[in-house]
C-alpha cells in the first residue's frame, strides 16, 4: 500500500474488526466452556493438583511449579498441548491476567496452517484500550500486549527457576508477565 492511499482510520476499523472476530466466536466460546468445566473438577481433586486455586498473582508461582514438575521439556509440552492439564493449566493463567489486570480471551476464528500461534488462545487488554500501548518503532498500530499461555510455559521449560524473595519458592516468567500491562 503506498503512503497516498494509507488512511489510519481503515487501519483502525481493520484492527477493530479483527479484534471483534477473536473476541466472539465459536472456536473461543468452546473452549472455554470446556477450560472452566474442566478446572471445577480439576481445582476439586485435592490430592491432584492441590485445590485452593484463587486466581491471584501468587498463584502463578504454584501454576509454574505444576508445570515444572509434569512437563520436562518444549517437545513434551507440544506432545502434552491437548491434554487436560496443559489445556486448564494455559486457561487459568489467561484467567489470573484477566482478574487482575483487566485482559480478555481471544482466539482466531478461522486459524492459518501456515500460523500454528492463530490456532491457540491468547490474552489480550481490550480494543478500548489500544490507545494506551505504543510500538516504541511505530511500527505496529496494535501495540497491545498479548500472551498466549502455552507459550508461556514454552518460555518456562527453557529456562531455569527463579528463586522467590519468600525463601526458594519458584517465581519468574508467570508472573512476571504481568508487568507488561503497565
Amino acid at each position: 500500500m503506498s503512503d497516498e492511499t494509507w488512511d489510519p482510520e481503515d487501519e483502525h476499523a481493520a484492527c477493530e474488526r479483527i479484534d471483534r472476530r477473536h473476541a466472539d466466536n465459536p472456536r473461543l466460546t468452546g473452549w472455554l466452556a470446556e477450560q472452566r468445566d474442566r478446572f471445577d473438577d480439576w481445582d476439586r481433586r485435592e490430592g491432584r493438583h492441590g485445590g485452593g486455586w484463587d486466581f491471584s498473582e501468587p498463584s502463578l508461582d504454584r501454576m509454574e511449579a505444576l508445570i515444572r514438575e509434569h512437563i520436562t521439556g518444549p517437545d513434551e509440552l507440544f506432545a502434552q498441548e491437548h491434554t487436560e492439564l496443559v489445556q486448564v493449566a494455559c486457561w487459568y493463567v489467561g484467567e489470573v491476567h484477566n482478574r487482575t489486570r483487566g485482559t480478555q480471551w481471544r482466539m482466531d476464528p478461522e486459524p492459518a496452517d501456515t500460523h500454528p500461534w492463530s490456532k491457540r488462545p491468547y490474552v489480550i487488554m481490550p480494543f478500548e484500550r489500544l490507545h494506551e500501548y505504543k510500538d516504541p518503532e511505530g511500527i505496529d498500530y496494535d501495540a497491545r500486549p498479548q500472551h498466549h499461555p502455552l507459550s508461556s510455559f514454552l518460555g518456562l521449560l527453557s529456562a531455569e527457576p527463579a528463586a522467590g524473595a519468600g525463601g526458594g519458592s519458584v517465581t519468574g516468567s508467570l508472573r512476571g508477565e504481568l508487568d507488561d500491562y503497565r
